[in-house]
């Protein structure tokens, strides 16, 4: 019985009470999934089977009616009609049995109010249907109309035109329903609504004289719109995604689909808040299973309401404003905060608060001063995984209320809860999930002094762990908190030295923004308006991955807002013209984004600059002055045809001058935004040597200076030859600052590229080498755990510069005064027989002896080195028995204490290649030492007694080393794409 179909049938027998108190109410829940999901038969023909679209089956036009529900009345007395084979009847005459044989069909007695059976897609073993007539259910079954097969055909044929054809009948349908009542009304009868609906269903038919109601179509949502439906289209209606900027947008539900939503919208606004009253009526009875009953149900009404397709916002809310006006949220609350509460019931009553925190009663909560008794429970709950999920998706939902909460929860030690779950639940991803959500909302939902609490908390740090894990969601929303905080301009320092920024575009350009949306339940149907206004200043932003990250998540709401019929909130919170200028900008990656997002809006996609400017016509010059607010200017640019090669060459004096800009106010603006124009320009064209590059990694400001350089045939070869007053005259840096920075940068060495080592020793302290695949997660937190202790680290993170990542790499393992390896399991695989030195570690590890850095090796707790040595390449095979520590996941702390002990050399620091290693006295025992102890490595060992570890546990094993004559220097010609 549709086991395959009920997707929590057996979860459903399990809740169930043994004294039978809920049963009857767990039936109805579970008749209320079949009505949702509604199966599809495997007897149907093969021709009711058509497709929306190219990404999910579409379900038959006309589904049959399977067997009742356990909780519906039985059905007597009734014979099926036959759709098998027999030739269609008139209207109202049942057809033919296989061919001949006509069925007759029952009737129940007139005392008995009868309703048309809802509309199942399953048949008998002969495809005949049931009757369809069945006893009048109770109030919270939903309404449906009688199949009649004879009619099927009649109604397909003619569904368009009496759509098209019937305003009179438009504006009855209209007058015909109600809007969903507000909370409290009184519902009108059962029989009124079953009227309401008939004569819904039967508005506009083409019935001709018949006055039976029309059959029931049992289709979801997504199937009732015009644009997937050909039977409600007409004809040459363009698909959901074949509207052009030009014609613009499509409508994607019709007046009809708009009411037969607002139908079911109040039909299960209804049903569920009877559920939800029945299951407060356990609550209220007071025993523990009965409360742990009663919350299971109300959070399994909430989960359905937020995962029912297109009306999910609507109706959540909506049942949320009923918890509240009901006191049931109170009594959630008190039982949730009670001391005398056991854990299970906190538990039960925490999972329906997680669901219920909408934006009202975020506000009720506040305002009966529930938060900090809220917020201090919440804040227990960290014993299993679970606890630790349940915690932060409840602080996540309070960050949403305003900047003032936000602070006041920092202040009650929320944001170092959920910075001390994030170090412990590395590996529960469901719960640094929610991390990122609750960072993402802090970002958005903070005031200036918030934002140095996160910058003394290091939060842009941890947000690199959250960004690099396996989950998409995760990664997400910690790449939109970065971003929101890079976009402020008092914390743009801490998130450029965090490197979390780096993560950004990668992520972007990986993924779809029209496809992304639904990946989470409760953020599926969009954000409300008030998330989307604080996201505005990432559009206007000078970060170019906030500006990026901005246009991605605005496209993304578009394809949900436009589904919704809601497009017109980017016009009301001011974001299409953000989007256009972000469209019209030379970042490709924000301008890609921002145009999608316009395009599916229906909003015209500007004229896009490219990010090349010496390549700029006359025209781009002139919509670049008109862009920037200078609009009575563009005809002087016009007029004296300045392009993109004059606009990177003017000076002060030729736009008072030629240019008639006389005001010094406006020659002021206008160059700082020429400044910003030079240091975002694509020189790739005229710039072979890569100056752009190396004046880059110097400073930003610097890069201003690029293209005059260029153009006096300037390249990096000969930058160590410049004399100041080169500098000042040929190179046009008149800023004696600039002059000094690039001359201390120079006077160091005369080749440039140990210019750039010397100046990458002074950002790098730690080098990390890891196996992408199956290290990732440990490299990250290693990488967060140092920065927090001060070092400078470098690791890649796929962001350097596409052909150089050779030599790129290898210079920062020169710089780096330290070289970490990360071994987990497999990471060595790909270095069996790699005489060659291609593998990537194998580089690494290399460059590392043969530049004598202090390497440290730290072992995952399931890592093993090959059985036999001569597997591993003979210029990296010292490494299995180099010091290194065992990392131990329960103690960080202890582990990081060791490495840092390593990196300052206090204990037992490996030599350098090349070099004698002293004999030392190992710490574990020969009887002990078993194949692992090759490579001496650290053994963290836990005790069940005690929480600390004794120092003496932590010493390391060590072994004579005599150490090979150092290897040949690794060729950074050949560039491979690492692993």
């Amino acid at each position: 019985r549709y086991q395959l179909a009920r997707q929590d049938a057996s979860v459903s027998h399990a809740r169930r009470s043994p004294l039978g108190r809920t049963d009857d109410l767990w039936l109805e829940l579970d008749d209320d999934d079949l009505d949702c999901e509604s199966p599809s038969s495997t007897h149907e023909p093969p021709r009711l089977h058509q497709s929306v679209d190219s990404c999910r089956p579409r379900k038959p036009a006309i589904a049959l009616p399977p067997p009742p529900p356990r909780s519906a009345p039985p059905i007597g007395g009734a014979a099926p009609h036959s759709i098998c084979g027999g030739p269609p009847s008139c209207i109202g005459t049942p057809p033919a049995i296989n061919g001949g044989t006509t069925a007759s069909v029952g009737t129940p007695p007139a005392s008995i109010p009868l309703r048309a059976a809802p509309l199942r897609s399953t048949t008998t073993v002969c495809g005949a249907l049931p009757n369809g007539l069945m006893r009048q259910p109770n109030a919270i079954d939903d309404p449906a109309a009688m199949l009649r097969p004879a009619e099927l055909e009649l109604k397909r044929n003619n569904t368009v035109l009496n759509e098209t054809e019937s305003p009179a009948g438009e504006m009855r349908l209209q007058q015909s329903l109600s809007t969903p009542c507000p909370s409290g009304s009184v519902e009108p009868s059962t029989s009124r609504k079953e009227s309401e609906y008939r004569r819904f269903k039967s508005e506009g038919s083409a019935a001709g004289t018949c006055s039976l109601p029309a059959p029931e179509m049992d289709v979801t949502i997504d199937d009732l719109s015009p644009i997937a439906d050909p039977r409600s289209s007409p004809p040459g209606r363009l698909n959901l995604f074949q509207d052009t900027v030009t014609n613009g947008p499509l409508t994607k539900h019709s007046h009809t689909e708009q009411v037969m939503m607002m139908h079911t919208l109040k039909t299960k606004l209804s049903k569920y808040q009877n559920f939800i009253d029945k299951a407060f009526q356990h609550i209220g009875q007071g025993s523990d299973e009965q409360i742990i009953e009663g919350c299971t149900i109300v959070a399994k009404v909430m989960t359905k309401a937020w995962m029912f397709p297109k009306i999910s916002h609507d109706l959540s809310y909506a049942l949320c404003d009923f918890l509240r006006d009901q006191n049931y949220l109170d009594a959630l609350i008190m039982h949730f905060i009670k001391a005398q509460t056991c854990e299970p019931v906190r538990l039960a009553c925490g999972r329906v608060l997680e669901e219920c925190l909408s934006l009202n009663n975020r506000e009720y909560i506040v305002n009966k001063g529930y938060l900090k008794k809220l917020v201090a429970t919440a804040m227990k709950l960290s014993k299993n995984p679970e606890q630790q999920r349940m915690s932060l998706s409840i602080m996540e939902s309070l960050f949403k209320h305003s900047t003032a909460t936000s602070y006041r929860l920092i202040e009650y030690g929320v944001l170092d809860h959920i910075l001390l779950t994030c170090k412990r639940a590395t590996d529960t991803p469901t719960t640094l999930r929610h991390a990122a959500l609750a960072l993402a909302n802090l970002s958005l939902y903070s005031c200036s002094e918030a934002k140095k609490k996160i910058i003394q908390k290091k939060v842009p740090d941890w947000l690199f762990l959250l960004a690099s894990q396996p989950d998409d969601l995760t990664r997400y929303y910690a790449c939109l908190a970065i971003c929101m905080l890079g976009s402020t301009k008092e914390m743009e320092a801490a998130v450029i030295k965090s490197g979390t920024l780096a993560l950004v575009e990668p992520f972007l350009l990986a993924h779809h923004a029209t496809t992304f949306a639904g990946d989470h339940y409760k953020h599926s149907q969009g954000r409300p308006k008030e998330w989307l206004v604080r996201l505005l200043p990432m559009l206007k932003s000078k970060c170019r991955e906030a500006k990026s990250m901005a246009a991605f998540h605005f496209t993304m709401e578009a394809t949900i807002k436009k589904d919704q019929q809601k497009l017109e909130v980017f016009q009301e919170i001011g974001a299409i013209a953000a989007l256009k200028e972000v469209a019209s900008s030379p970042d490709e990656v924000a301008a890609k984004f921002a145009s999608e997002a316009l395009t599916v809006i229906g909003e015209e996609v500007p004229y896009k600059l490219t990010q090349q400017v010496p390549c700029w016509t006359i025209a781009d010059v002139q919509y670049w002055v008109k862009k920037i607010g200078f609009e009575s200017y563009a005809d002087a640019f016009a007029r004296h045809m300045v392009d993109g090669d004059l606009l990177l060459l003017l000076t002060e004096k030729e736009l008072e001058q030629d240019l008639q800009m006389t005001s010094a106010l406006h020659r002021k603006r206008f160059i700082r935004e020429l400044e910003s124009l030079k240091i975002a320009a694509d020189y790739g064209s005229v710039d072979e040597s890569q100056l752009d590059q190396f004046l880059m990694s110097l400073s930003p400001e610097l890069s201003v200076y690029t293209y005059q350089m260029l153009g006096m045939g300037l390249n990096r070869s000969l930058l160590p030859s410049l004399t100041d007053e080169m500098m000042k005259t040929v190179c046009g840096i008149t800023n004696p600052i600039h002059r000094l920075k690039l001359r201390q940068a120079l006077q160091d060495s005369k080749h440039i590229d140990d210019i750039e080592v010397a100046i990458l020793s002074k950002q790098i302290d730690v080098f990390i080498s890891y196996r992408r695949s199956t290290g990732n997660q440990l490299a990250s937190l290693i990488k967060v755990l140092l920065q927090l202790r001060g070092y400078k680290v470098f690791i890649d993170v796929d962001k350097l510069y596409a052909g150089k990542f050779d030599s790129s790499l290898l210079k920062n393992i020169q710089a780096a005064k330290h070289f970490i390896l990360v071994l987990t399991p497999n990471s060595l695989d790909r270095l069996f027989n790699d005489h060659n030195c291609e593998d990537w570690i194998h580089k690494e590890l290399r460059c590392a002896f043969e530049y004598h850095k202090n390497v440290i090796p730290i072992f995952d707790q399931h890592f093993e080195f090959p059985a036999v040595d001569t597997e591993i390449p003979a210029d990296i095979r010292p490494i299995t028995k180099y010091n290194g520590v065992r990392w131990v996941h329960d103690y960080q702390e202890a582990c990081m204490d060791k490495v840092e002990r390593f990196i300052k050399g206090e204990l037992n620091r490996t030599p350098s290649i090349g070099q004698q290693q002293p004999s030392v006295t190992s710490s574990t025992s020969s009887q002990r030492r078993t194949q692992s102890t090759r490579w001496a490595s650290t053994n963290v060992r836990s005790t069940t007694q005690k929480c600390a570890i004794s120092r003496q546990q932590l010493e390391p094993s060590t072994h004579h080393c005599t150490s090979p004559r150092p290897p040949l220097r690794s060729n950074a010609a050949n560039s491979v794409t690492r692993p």
